[in-house]
């Protein structure tokens, strides 16, 4: 019987977080940024939320989350990393 691809898994501490792909073997590290956003992806937010979330914990201009946002899914897009919640990309 084939198993399900397993899906990464991910822990996160106040420095930062590491995203585990054992389907692939290969592990990621993430800085405080990175693993805010991975988490709030793996909950499901939309872009709208997660780039609220950012502003807001950052103290960041609206305009630099969305840039910060945009550069992190096409890190995932070109790791072929998989999230547990909604496809970032979408709204």
């Amino acid at each position: 019987m084939a198993r399900a691809q397993e899906r990464p898994r991910s822990v996160h501490t106040p420095e930062g977080g590491v995203v585990l792909d054992i389907s692939k073997g290969r592990m990621f590290s993430l800085n405080i940024t990175g693993s805010v956003i991975y988490q709030l992806i793996e909950q499901g937010l939309p872009e709208s939320r997660i780039l609220e979330e950012m502003v807001k914990r950052f103290s960041i201009p609206h305009d630099l989350a969305r840039r910060d946002f945009a550069t992190f899914c096409r890190s995932l897009k070109d790791h072929a990393l998989p999230t547990r919640g909604t496809n970032p990309a979408q709204e």
